[in-house]
């Protein structure tokens, strides 16, 4: 009788254990077509991500591209009339007064958009430059350029503005710019290091 009871026993057990694994394996089974679903939906919103990243980079070449076209179009056109710009404008810049570096030092007025002019009389340097803010700009030079130790050594230093509303608004202010640096030699015998932003 015992034999029976531990017979029917460990039939139960055995049979409690079949349907415990059953079961569990049913769950895993269920489950893994969820992770799997997961992963695939993972997989094609990354994939997404790098589409959308592909798509973005090819505007912005394709943008850059353009940018490039339109410059390349201004500065042929400023080639082309860059002797007419020149006459204008030194006619423009011999008309303005210079003034003394001191006082715009002193002023707190920022200015408004255009070119500017620092002649170091003194050593015949000229140093032409754009702003947004004219006077403001003027006063940065004084900070820590070749300019500041020049004028801190008691070389007499001038200025000139040229307003946005008193240039040719047929051209762009880095093509006044450049123009300038060009009439004064401010590249090779004066303070500017570049020809411009051209």
């Amino acid at each position: 009788m015992e034999f029976i009871i531990i017979g029917i026993v460990a039939g139960l057990a055995l049979l409690a254990l079949a349907i415990f694994l059953f079961l569990r394996n049913k769950k895993k089974d269920e489950k893994k077509p969820k992770e799997v679903e997961v992963k695939e939906q993972n997989i094609a919103a990354l994939a997404a991500f790098v589409q959308a990243q592909k798509e973005q980079q090819e505007e912005e070449l394709r943008l850059k591209d353009l940018k490039k076209a339109e410059m390349k179009t201004k500065l042929e056109t400023f080639k082309q009339t860059k002797e007419q710009l020149k006459g204008k404008l030194r006619n423009q810049i011999d008309q303005k007064e210079w003034k003394p570096l001191e006082a715009i030092l002193k002023s707190a007025d920022k200015g408004g958009v255009g070119i500017y002019i620092i002649y170091n009389e003194t050593k015949n340097k000229y140093y032409v430059g754009q702003a947004k803010q004219l006077l403001k700009r003027v006063r940065d030079h004084f900070a820590v350029e070749e300019i500041a130790k020049d004028f801190m050594s008691g070389d007499k230093m001038q200025v000139k503005f040229l307003t946005a509303n008193e240039l040719d608004s047929d051209y762009r202010l880095d093509h006044i710019e450049k123009t300038g640096i060009e009439i004064f030699d401010a590249e090779t015998s004066g303070y500017n290091k570049t020809a411009g932003n051209l």
